[in-house]
């Protein structure tokens, strides 16, 4: 067995946390004007669900207001107005626990009328802008982004699929 000594091991670890970290910081959000990556993402009933270039609207929310915000605004709409509005909700729960991500948040999505997709990995997604407190909203044109909005209530949500 090969034996390394403290400081080899040390020097490892931190240069591999230096690349990590620059690794994940060097992702640059889409801006207007960009092409927008297509995205396999699997939806909360692990189905897999496409957003690419037929996809108008993206909204993204990345914390637990954001995504209240987000429900509440398609509650009051008809289920299937995501997909009439060729648009795609992706909540990133990559920040929660597993455990509470498991046994709390994916059996209440998997009751929700409408399609979400679930992002349980930040890199799916690092590419795509937040901002805290807001859901972020992309509007894209064949895979090229048009604008990028942030909506901070549900009536703002709202506002973009009608």
């Amino acid at each position: 067995m090969t034996r390394f000594s403290r400081p080899a091991i040390s020097a490892f670890l931190l240069a591999s946390s230096v690349f990590l970290l620059g690794a994940a910081g060097n992702v640059t959000p889409v801006q207007t004007g960009a092409s927008l990556p297509d995205m396999m993402l699997k939806d909360q009933h692990g189905q897999r669900l496409s957003v690419g270039r037929d996809t108008r609207i993206i909204f993204v929310a990345t914390e637990m207001a954001a995504s209240r915000m987000m429900t509440k605004a398609l509650e009051a709409l008809p289920p299937t107005t995501l997909k009439e509005r060729q648009a795609v909700y992706i909540a990133d729960i990559s920040r929660m626990p597993e455990p509470i991500s498991t046994i709390v948040a994916m059996p209440k999505m998997r009751k929700l009328p409408y399609t979400v997709a679930v992002v349980r990995h930040a890199g799916e997604v690092a590419h795509l802008p937040r901002k805290p407190g807001a859901v972020t909203v992309l509007r894209t044109e064949g895979g090229t982004v048009r604008a990028v909005d942030f909506a901070s209530s549900p009536e703002a949500l709202a506002a973009y699929l009608k």
